[in-house]
């Protein structure tokens, strides 16, 4: 089937070669003794196709904050996962998850290491959008096509800047020696621009494409980002009431300065604008044919490791262009040797065993899963059966189909029973028990867009595809806004209730906005995990410097023969101090693009506070 991302990696290499390293350059200048020019790119539309993938090569990225999907998962920066540190410093140093988790960030060692990346991405963008014009064998239509995808990959990636440092450099056209040296606009301007793109993308794109493009961005891709920013824009870090100034007094300069890192007072009709746009998304979506994920017999419940047992929830994420998906990354389908971490299941130790980190997930995260009753859930200290215990405390069936523990039976075709436990009285360890310090049985592990089909063969998480926009986000995003703007109704009840009816978990009616906006904040956590959505709400919510503020549990399990069966026993362990500074809330900008003197007005060098 041919998808851009195949096509992205067939010219990648093409198109490297036309890459400079110096922006004072036009990307697709004549190299010296060479022939490639902008005349002979965008000649035909077999020739402007190599630009149009580079821009989804640089542009449309998945996972980590830093844009690079690295060795591992995005939310080892967050409390929903721990990775053994520095056993697995490795895994972690893509995005300097190791100095981060320490408190330790730096400019020059930030989650975000290639902040250059960002505006190369915008730059092909910017290129594709003025010479697209030129090709003489496309039609008008393609080439507006054409345009609208150029414009979205240009909002994408200033979108990834906005959510990491705030007010950012804005750059919609492309630079050259003249006019290269770019100021951060006011955080107003920033969202602004993005939301006009998005308005202009939706306008030249289709709503939905065929099969042989599923990875394109289409208008309702562009109407989400849209959404999302302006969701964004109307949390607290940005839009901050008062009841929380104090907190942001702490994050912030408390002079002029705070334009390019928020509003510059409160406006709760910031989030009527963002409960529209997230209703836009949904009344679209469902006109083009989108609708939540629901398998065959609309069960709940995983059964088995197939298809048709696989559970509403498992099906949404596994099942390939299903119809609940609004855009993603099709990277994983490009190769077979496509990208590390996917050909390898995000280097989950339950199908790479030795060569895999543990994806191990704290405690504190899982307990806010509930049970299926819908009350709270904590894990007991201890146990002596720990498969037979998490089978029988009946949680929320999204928690059994992200993640796997010590006894359970992955798959028949290659994990077979899960073997976290370590060596006890008479039993091996398991041969999943150890790190590479040394063994630990941590004994849950996610394996979320992780192959858990029977027949696993080492190939088939080509079947996956990285989720950046999906309807049931846009059910939560606009029951959230709407609380915030008018307090809870029948209107924010039936979208929660609908993501939690499809995961087979009674309704909630929450009475007042607190109560709603704590039960909103939970389902997110759980219905979006290890989506690449947590580090973002927690830090836009402000709830960041309490989440990443802690001391992070595990389970661990010791092996245990008891008339020739062996048993796990189990209990609560220490996995590490979290640490996170107030001044994490906003991403340090480079020093090297600080010392340039570009970034900020007189008197200041542009660089976020604290930094």
């Amino acid at each position: 089937m041919k998808r851009i991302y195949i096509l992205m990696l067939m010219l990648a290499c093409c198109i490297a070669g036309m890459q400079l390293s110096s922006c004072k350059r036009d990307f697709l200048e004549k190299p010296k003794g060479g022939t490639v020019t902008v005349d002979t790119i965008f000649h035909t539309m077999n020739q402007a196709q190599y630009a149009v993938a580079q821009m989804y090569n640089l542009c449309i990225k998945s996972g980590f904050p830093g844009n690079d999907p690295g060795n591992s998962r995005p939310e080892i920066i967050t409390d929903a996962l721990y990775i053994v540190y520095p056993g697995y410093n490795w895994a972690c140093a893509t995005i300097n998850a190791g100095p981060y988790n320490g408190g330790n960030m730096s400019p020059s060692a930030s989650i975000d290491p290639s902040f250059t990346a960002h505006y190369k991405g915008i730059r092909q963008a910017n290129l594709v959008y003025r010479n697209i014009d030129m090709v003489t064998d496309a039609t008008d239509e393609w080439k507006r096509d054409v345009k609208g995808q150029a414009v979205f990959c240009r909002a994408m990636q200033h979108y990834e800047l906005f959510r990491l440092y705030g007010g950012i450099p804005i750059v919609g056209q492309v630079l050259n020696s003249e006019n290269m040296m770019v100021k951060r606009s006011s955080l107003q301007s920033t969202v602004d621009s993005i939301v006009k793109w998005c308005d202009e993308a939706a306008s030249l794109m289709p709503p939905t494409r065929p099969s042989v493009d599923f990875g394109r961005a289409t208008a309702i891709a562009a109407l989400a980002l849209k959404a999302r920013v302006l969701l964004y824009a109307a949390s607290p870090v940005y839009n901050t009431p008062p009841a929380m100034a104090n907190i942001a007094n702490q994050i912030r300069f408390n002079d002029a300065r705070d334009s390019v890192l928020a509003y510059p007072s409160y406006d709760k009709e910031r989030w009527n604008i963002a409960a529209k746009a997230s209703k836009a998304v949904i009344d679209a979506a469902a006109a083009a044919g989108h609708a939540l994920m629901y398998g065959p017999n609309s069960n709940p419940v995983s059964t088995g490791n197939s298809y048709d047992t696989y559970g509403n929830y498992q099906l949404m994420y596994s099942r390939y262009a299903n119809q609940e998906l609004l855009f993603v990354n099709t990277y994983a389908q490009a190769s077979s040797s496509a990208g590390f971490d996917w050909s390898q299941y995000l280097s989950a130790k339950l199908l790479m065993q030795s060569w895999g980190v543990k994806n191990n997930p704290p405690v504190e995260f899982m307990e806010l899963y509930e049970k299926r009753d819908g009350t709270p859930f904590k894990f007991p200290e201890s146990g002596t059966d720990l498969p037979a215990d998490v089978k029988a405390w009946n949680l929320d069936p999204r928690f059994y189909q992200t993640f796997a523990y010590d006894g359970m039976l992955y798959n028949s075709g290659k994990a077979g029973i899960l073997n976290y436990y370590k060596a006890g009285p008479g039993v091996s360890a398991g041969n999943l028990s150890s790190s590479d310090v040394g063994p630990d049985g941590y004994a849950f592990e996610t394996y979320k867009f992780v192959e858990h089909l029977a027949t696993g063969n080492g190939n088939d998480s080509k079947h996956f595809a990285w989720i950046i926009f999906r309807l049931g986000e846009f059910y939560l995003n606009y029951a959230e806004a709407l609380n915030e703007y008018q307090g809870p109704s029948a209107e924010t009840d039936f979208y929660l209730n609908e993501i939690r009816k499809r995961a087979g978990m009674p309704e909630k009616h929450p009475g007042s906005q607190d109560a709603f906006r704590t039960a909103i904040h939970n389902e997110r956590a759980v219905e979006l995990a290890y989506e690449g959505q947590r580090y973002n709400d927690l830090n836009r919510w402000m709830e960041a410097h309490i989440k990443g503020n802690l001391l992070l549990h595990g389970i661990a399990t010791t092996g245990n023969k008891v008339n020739n069966v062996i048993l796990r026993n189990y209990e609560k362990v220490v996995f590490m101090q979290r640490r996170y500074p107030m001044k994490y809330y906003y991403v340090p900008f480079p020093y090297a693009e600080v010392s340039k003197n570009y970034l900020g007005g007189e008197g200041w060098d542009g660089q976020n506070p604290g930094w």
